[in-house]
């Protein structure tokens, strides 16, 4: 059997049995709720968030700085019943890894523009891109987002034309397909902690950093790193760093 398979057979193996593991259903979930102003959705979201805070999870909150300078701190507590917050500005890449799912319970028009356009410049839109190539699991709630949903009804904003409906309607699939879990504004969120696949370092990991020259590589702290790989990067020394 060639190395090749042997390193494809042990990082499926090593998957297998990391996936087996029910260590993660022994804590509660830890979700992270990113807020953002928007036009319609705003009472349903803070609504959501106030019936979360009696789930058996831990629950904080940000919020972008735009929405803090139209809505002081002090009433986003009231609105929302939860006083846990983060700053905007301590929501970072190893913040992210400590928490299990990402909640977007105002889907504004500009927030799934830039989702959909990939806008890392945006300091909201980066940590879902990260929390979504990372594994986390993103749920949002659509009724910000759904013209075809009675809420928008309620809010007399169903009469727009039917090219604008289909379009918003077409973004909503789009971000489906980016792996976006979306929700109704009535529908009860599972938020039970979800098993993540480890990040893998094999051998073909190893080979592609030879030949870009690199004589070091940071991989994940937890990663699984096959023998192999351990032997290849001996061979071709290249130092393996847990950060």
């Amino acid at each position: 059997m060639s190395s090749k398979k042997q390193s494809v057979m042990a990082k499926n193996t090593l998957q297998e049995l990391y996936l087996r593991n029910d260590s993660f259903r022994d804590r509660k979930p830890h979700i992270l709720a990113l807020l953002t102003s928007h036009m319609i959705g705003m009472e349903p979201g803070f609504s959501y968030l106030k019936e979360l805070t009696k789930e058996d999870i831990t629950l904080r909150m940000t919020a972008e700085e735009e929405m803090l300078k139209q809505v002081q701190l002090q009433k986003l507590v009231l609105l929302t019943g939860n006083d846990d917050w983060i700053s905007p500005s301590m929501v970072h890449e190893q913040l992210i890894d400590h928490f299990d799912e990402i909640f977007l319970p105002i889907l504004s028009f500009s927030l799934i523009t830039d989702i959909l356009s990939l806008n890392e410049k945006r300091p909201m839109v980066r940590i879902i891109l990260k929390g979504l190539l990372k594994g986390k699991r993103v749920t949002a709630l659509k009724a910000g987002g759904d013209p075809f949903s009675q809420y928008w009804k309620l809010k007399g904003m169903d009469k727009g034309p039917d090219l604008l409906k289909r379009k918003l309607n077409q973004q909503l699939a789009e971000l489906k397909m980016l792996g976006i879990r979306l929700l109704d504004f009535n529908e009860p969120a599972d938020f039970a902690v979800q098993p993540l696949k480890k990040t893998v370092i094999t051998d073909e990991s190893l080979r592609f950093a030879h030949l870009n020259k690199l004589d070091q590589i940071a991989v994940p702290k937890g990663a699984i790193i096959t023998p192999l790989a351990r032997d290849t990067a001996k061979e071709l020394k290249i130092e393996i760093i847990l950060h």
